[in-house]
């Protein structure tokens, strides 16, 4: 679980280096640092550094496989679905690797604060980890699930020459008002703050569910709805409400992966 811990914070590091670097080359510059961060802590945790050359792969497929802005990549799912299963092999395979050791679990064990006494290191990386992956790599996830939630624009109707018994006619009969207002146009919902508000949201959440304060969870969740009521009152259609409700549930479920590995990390060192 250590492996994992660190695979999620490198693919957080990697993914917020992508997010505030402008240049041509900030994706090898992202890996680069998620790598790095890869590096660091599993060799500092005392882990083989053969684990590092399956971080390179890993790293930078993701990079690779998430790399369109708009997350429309098709990639982008199966990098998903890998990683999904990569959390399910670490399960199973966890006990098999090496305990934590050397620099930075003395590290750890050496701080002055009585309350980290009862939390084991390999709770202590997962929080990190799970906190880094939850801030700009579960956005890029979060608009891989709303892309499939946007309208794309059918195809233009079939000319005057295209159709049966026409014989060939060049001419075509502008369309009436009417018919242009019911064409289907191209829709895209655009939430205002949720790039921002999405990490902080899903942050703040982790900590509380580790803290045990699901009564303030419950408040958050209502308050978010009665913040975006009014905004998604005024769509007749109803496309912001389901765009709001994806990826306000994709978000979560992030945050509960996220526990879920907490939680149980630990059981399988």
């Amino acid at each position: 679980m250590i492996l994992l811990a660190a695979l999620l914070g490198s693919l957080g590091v990697a993914d917020l280096a992508r997010a505030r670097s402008g240049s041509r080359r900030r994706l090898w510059l992202a890996a680069s640092v998620g790598i790095a961060s890869f590096v660091l802590a599993a060799t500092g945790s005392g882990q083989e550094w053969w684990w590092s050359l399956i971080a390179v792969v890993a790293v930078i497929g993701w990079l690779i496989s998430t790399g369109e802005s708009d997350g429309s990549h098709r990639a982008g799912f199966w990098a998903v679905g890998v990683l999904a299963a990569t959390a399910i092999v670490a399960f199973v395979w966890g006990p098999e690797l090496s305990r934590p050791s050397g620099l930075l679990p003395g590290w750890y064990a050496a701080l002055p604060y009585a309350s980290l006494h009862a939390v084991s290191f390999t709770s202590f990386a997962l929080v990190v980890g799970g906190a880094l992956f939850l801030i700009e790599t579960s956005n890029v996830i979060v608009r891989l699930a709303l892309h499939g939630e946007r309208s794309t624009s059918v195809a233009p109707a079939p000319s005057a020459a295209s159709r049966p018994g026409t014989r060939g006619r060049s001419w075509r009969r502008p369309p009436s008002r009417s018919s242009a207002a019911d064409a289907p146009t191209e829709v895209v919902v655009e939430l205002k703050g949720g790039r921002f508000i999405g990490p902080l949201e899903r942050v703040f959440l982790l900590a509380l569910v580790l803290a045990g304060a699901f009564t303030a969870i419950a408040a958050i969740v209502a308050a978010k709805g009665i913040i975006r009521f009014p905004e998604i009152s005024r769509d007749p259609g109803g496309s912001k409400a389901e765009y709001f409700l994806v990826g306000s549930f994709a978000s979560w479920a992030l945050v509960a992966f996220v526990v879920m590995l907490i939680r149980l990390g630990p059981a399988t060192t």
